[in-house]
């Protein structure tokens, strides 16, 4: 049996879909408990982790360079270190057993290059616009231009974030086995699907 490494669309219900997988198939399920496991056994700052968790990596970057910080190697450095400390500990826990993982460029650090673990790589995402804004003001308790407004900034972090540290596309079929559509398949039959085809992978 195979882990599952989702990349999702803000609002796609891919962190659900994910989540039912992981009951379906009895596997841990890794989303912001995984920066807790990075912090205690990479030795890295939590506070530092959670506010470089999928942030824009390239805004950051540039505010730093507008600041003329004298520390802006460092900076770029500690970056790259948190974001290793991310990907071993994936690796790590994935080595471990199949567990479901939840954004944070899992499924390039599960690709199975160099002979590492590879994960069911898989990209959620949601044709129907309308009903992924009204998925948003429910789940965040916005209005409507607020829900449109954080689907626009929220994507555009993940994809900065896959782009800066990964140098691929987010969204390019290239990098998943398989993509779904919750606007087609709802979470539930989007989640047998993936537990299925998880356990015919070795």
């Amino acid at each position: 049996m195979r882990s599952i490494a989702i990349e999702r669309e803000f609002g796609s219900g891919g962190r659900e879909v994910g989540r039912l997988a992981a009951q379906l198939l009895g596997m841990p399920f890794y989303d912001g408990e995984l920066l807790l496991d990075a912090a205690e056994h990479g030795g890295a700052d939590l506070s530092r982790l959670r506010n470089f968790d999928e942030r824009q990596a390239g805004s950051l970057l540039y505010d730093l360079a507008l600041a003329g910080s004298p520390n802006q190697y460092s900076e770029r450095t500690s970056l790259h270190e948190m974001f290793a400390t991310l990907q071993n500990t994936i690796r790590r826990l994935a080595g471990e057993g199949p567990a479901v993982f939840i954004g944070r460029c899992s499924t390039d650090a599960l690709s199975g290059r160099d002979g590492g673990p590879r994960a069911l790589r898989t990209f959620i995402y949601a044709s129907d616009a309308e009903a992924r804004c009204a998925r948003v003001m429910e789940t965040e308790g916005v209005g409507e231009s607020e829900a449109r407004r954080m689907i626009r900034h929220k994507d555009k972090e993940r994809e900065q974030y896959f782009r800066y540290f990964t140098q691929k596309n987010w969204g390019d079929r290239t990098n998943y086995d398989i993509q779904l559509n919750t606007s087609v398949l709802p979470a539930q039959q989007c989640a047998e699907l993936l537990a299925e085809m998880a356990r015919r992978l070795p």
